[in-house]
């Protein structure tokens, strides 16, 4: 059982991996938001970021100035561990409410009128061009689709269905306007 500086020193670890996971998960919302361009958005989110680890360092550091004789690896494995879990959810956190449009860019296996057909049918604007295969010299579609990336998962199903040999390339789009957005058409 702890007694005194050992059962302060567990809570205080506590509170830093509460307050790591917190703060890294601001960081790399903040990190992502910057990227994209929003520092509106960012900023915000950099001022609470840095606040909650001027809080996490203070408690650290008051902690190992009252109990110089205490071992302070906990703290730091604290620290670590409140650091790379609030990475990871931050990344999670991210994927889930930042948007972005992406480039979707399908090389059919074969001329199937049938998945475009698919694709416009599910909301999904397309652009179809017919190319000819390097290897097998044989005519197919490549299919350009700009999309949301919570999308994604739902034209990679209709592609797998359709054909599973499509080749598929993702890629995140810097600007997007004017053409077809899931039944809008942009100006």
């Amino acid at each position: 059982m702890f007694f005194g500086t050992e059962l302060d020193l567990l809570i205080v670890c506590f509170i830093v991996v509460l307050g790591r996971i917190v703060d890294m998960s601001l960081a790399t919302m903040r990190t992502v938001f910057t990227v994209k361009n929003k520092p509106q958005i960012a900023a915000p989110i950099g001022f609470i970021e840095a606040f909650f680890w001027f809080l996490i360092v203070k408690a650290a550091l008051d902690y190992t100035i009252k109990n110089p004789v205490v071992d302070t690896i906990l703290l730091a494995v604290a620290y670590s561990l409140g650091f790379a879990l609030g990475t990871f959810l931050g990344g999670i956190i991210s994927k889930k409410f930042v948007k972005s449009k992406i480039h979707v860019q399908i090389v059919l296996s074969s001329k199937n009128d049938e998945v475009i057909k698919e694709l416009k049918e599910k909301g999904f604007g397309q652009t179809v061009i017919t190319a000819k295969g390097a290897h097998k010299n044989t005519e197919t579609y490549m299919v350009f689709v700009e999309t949301d990336s919570n999308k994604l998962t739902e034209l990679r199903s209709i592609i797998n269905t359709m054909d599973e040999k499509a080749f598929v390339s993702v890629t995140e789009s810097k600007s997007v306007y004017n053409g077809f957005f899931g039944g809008n058409a942009r100006k």
